[in-house]
């Protein structure tokens, strides 16, 4: 029915489309052109007139113009018009007849508009009153009728266009009230062939409702309907076969939770055992951290110590060997001295000789060489004591040379010694260094092994916070066992058994073994969700 009023609708529209097309393109645009040709021509008679009234060849000039242009109207309008737009053979007949008449009149008004620029007005005013008179009502009267049965062809189109839609409106009513009928007869008709499935497949949803799952309907229809009452019926003993199940699985869901509730609970007495045991041994590693660092400092301090006494070692050997060159010095002095006593006390004795020799002389001399020989005896005695002096600074000399000597030799010794010591000393350093690496390689070792021995407390904490969380797991899954089987004790099928809900047992969450407050460890206590739940069965298992 749909489609027939549309059909019609479309029909009815294509019509009016077409009729609007041609009356506008064969009679709005022909009588626009007419109406321009029959205002220009309106146009050219008003200016005539008012040139007759002028007369004057300037006015008859512009008028001339004037016209012109009013001509170019007229002839840019009938081209646009014919013959292109020309319904017949009787408006064709129209037509030439007002270019007949236009013609006529074009050549009337060229020949007063002529004499009126020729100061010939007497001439203009016979041609205006007699010759123009008559052509102008003729071109009028032509054009006229050309606009009158275009009009009335514009008036028969529309009059043609309100009968087309009075006929197209008619049929989609008498279509539409005929679809009223049948949407009617067809409503009751499914109505009736509705309500009976509908009412056995609500029976069927109500005794499911109520927990009965071993109804029997009667299905006589093949139809869709009969096709959905048979879904019902599978669907109800399907729906029966996964409830004994859920029921069956139910029960196995229960005895495993209180198995998991059981193995948990001895999984956390060796979570804490194995807790307390870690946290001993987090104390002793920390005695044993504090004495190893302590350790390391004492071997820091030593090396320090060490150093500064071979530094100190080998200052004194420095100084030493500056002794020995001093000595080495005073002894290379004293000899020098020794060597010009000795030639000192060398010349005491040729001065000796010499004096000796003088007195002999003197002797010899007599009187006359008395007073050299007191002279030389002086000289003599001079030399004695030179001698004598020399002898003694040679001794002292000699003695001071022995001195030296012996001081040079302890001074070697005492070098030697601290270069023995220095040696000594750096042997020690450097095994007090290696015992200073040493110290502190094995105090980051032990703080290693205490960062280890702290994450593995972390890790027994989260085992022990993932017991609990498994735990309550274990009493959840058993509460939600229970309520499973009390749900699904309401439906009653053919195999229908009596299920006894064990009770869930009540157990306290098992203790998280505290820490002290000189190891802080970092506890993470994961959500309670099905994914950490997993986690922990699965930890559980590996126990």
């Amino acid at each position: 029915m749909l489609f027939i009023i549309g059909v019609v609708g479309l029909l009815c529209l294509s019509d009016n489309n077409t009729a609007l097309e041609r009356t506008y393109e064969g009679n709005v645009m022909t009588l626009t052109d007419l109406s321009r040709i029959d205002r220009a021509l309106l146009s050219n008679r008003v200016k005539i007139t008012a040139e007759q009234r002028d007369r004057n060849p300037e006015s008859a000039r512009v008028t001339q113009q004037e016209v012109a242009d009013n001509d170019a109207v007229i002839d840019a309008a009938w081209e646009d018009y014919y013959p292109q737009r020309l319904s017949g053979p009787q408006e064709r007949e129209m037509a030439d007849a007002f270019i007949a008449a236009l013609t006529r009149l074009r050549a009337t008004i060229a020949e007063l508009n002529a004499a009126m620029i020729g100061n010939d007005f007497d001439r203009a005013r016979v041609i205006a009153t007699t010759t123009l008179r008559q052509q102008y009502p003729e071109a009028l009267d032509a054009i006229q009728t050309l606009i009158d049965r275009n009009s009335a062809q514009a008036a028969e189109a529309y009059q043609s266009a309100v009968a087309e839609y009075e006929w197209g409106r008619n049929i989609i009513i008498g279509v539409m009230i005929g679809s009223l009928v049948l949407s009617v007869a067809m409503a009751l008709w499914l109505i009736r062939g509705i309500m009976a499935p509908l009412g056995k497949a609500q029976a069927l949803a109500n005794a499911m409702a109520r927990g009965r799952l071993d109804n029997d309907i009667e299905i006589t229809s093949k139809d869709e309907f009969g096709v959905m009452l048979r879904s019902l019926q599978a669907m109800e003993s399907q729906f029966s076969r996964i409830v004994m199940s859920v029921r069956d699985n139910a029960e196995s869901v229960s005895s495993a939770a209180d198995e998991i509730a059981q193995g948990t609970d001895d999984l956390s007495r060796r979570t804490q055992e194995q807790a307390a045991s870690l946290e001993q041994t987090a104390a002793s590693m920390d005695e044993i951290t504090s004495t190893v660092r302590l350790n390391a400092e004492n071997a820091a301090e030593a090396d320090r110590l060490v150093h500064d006494v071979s530094h100190r070692a080998n200052v004194g050997g420095e100084v030493a060997g500056q002794a020995i060159k001093a000595m080495e010095g005073i002894n290379a002095s004293s000899r020098k001295i020794a060597g010009i006593v000795g030639l000192i006390d060398e010349i005491a004795f040729q001065t000796n000789l010499l004096a000796l020799n003088a007195a002999v002389e003197a002797a010899r001399a007599g009187e006359q060489g008395r007073g050299f020989a007191v002279v030389a005896s002086e000289v003599r005695n001079l030399a004695g004591r030179s001698a004598e002096a020399a002898r003694e600074i040679k001794q002292l000399v000699e003695e001071s040379i022995g001195q030296v000597d012996a001081g040079s030799e302890l001074v070697n010794r005492a070098g030697q010694a601290l270069e023995e010591i220095v040696g000594g000393v750096e042997r020690v350093t450097a095994l007090v260094g290696e015992i200073a690496v040493a110290s502190r390689e094995q105090s980051q070792g032990i703080e290693q092994i205490n960062t280890a021995v702290s994450q593995m407390d972390s890790m027994t904490q989260q085992n022990a916070n993932l017991v609990e969380e498994s735990s309550a797991a274990g009493r959840s899954l058993q509460s939600q066992a229970a309520a499973l089987l009390k749900e699904v004790s309401f439906f009653k099928g053919a195999a229908a058994t009596t299920v006894r809900i064990a009770p869930v047992a009540s157990a306290s969450p098992p203790a998280v073994v505290d820490r002290g407050v000189n190891r802080p460890v970092t506890r993470q206590r994961s959500a309670s969700s099905a994914r950490d739940r997993e986690d922990a069965v699965e930890e559980w298992s590996a126990f």
